[in-house]
């Protein structure tokens, strides 16, 4: 059962993106606000470099702007809409030849930013993340470990195939339909997908 206040949150967002596509500017401030520092940590995650991430970040809320309306609620909760936005734009980042140069990686030990100081936030993405490894865990060891790679390290399929010593196709199929599972069993938990 979903709690008030991540419902509250949800609805907020959801209000505050058909704001945005109708061209209010003041609802795209408080969007980035309620949600900036935890895109950021998701592009970091996937970047490793804290210039990239605000490259993607920064390209992500653009999109986000851009196509507000093709938001639907039917289909996922806004933040999981802005996230698979920021993963995909940070995923484009990585890829391009330009962004292979090395830089100095974020240490996650070292980052003096926390969380903390919204504990609203950090207790949502806490229960999503407990709602979301427990499906993960009802998967293969093989098939968690592909969408895992692929999710959360931003590797291909091919990348990921590569590594798994496994064939692409598979490994494409492991993901999709493991990720069908995942959906559904937060759908049961009436939880975030």
């Amino acid at each position: 059962m979903k709690s008030t206040a991540t419902s509250d949150a949800s609805d907020l967002l959801g209000q505050l993106l058909s704001r945005c596509s109708l061209g209010d500017q003041a609802a795209f401030g408080q969007l980035y606000d309620a949600t900036s520092a935890k895109l950021f940590g998701i592009a970091l995650r996937i970047l490793r470099r804290e210039a990239w991430a605000e490259e993607a970040l920064q390209e992500a809320y653009v999109k986000i702007w851009r196509y507000a309306d093709s938001y639907n609620p039917s289909r996922g909760r806004p933040m999981t809409w802005m996230i698979n936005v920021v993963r995909n734009q940070a995923l484009d980042l990585l890829r391009r030849a330009d962004y292979r140069a090395q830089e100095e990686e974020w240490n996650p030990d070292s980052d003096t930013r926390t969380s903390a100081d919204n504990p609203a936030a950090l207790a949502e993405t806490s229960q999503e993340m407990k709602r979301v490894l427990g499906c993960l865990g009802l998967l293969g060891d093989e098939q968690r470990d592909c969408i895992l790679l692929s999710y959360h390290q931003g590797l291909t399929p091919t990348e990921v195939a590569d590594r798994l010593k496994r064939p692409v196709g598979t490994v494409k199929t492991w993901i999709r339909r493991g990720l069908v599972k995942v959906r559904d069993c937060l759908d049961q938990l009436g939880g975030e997908r």
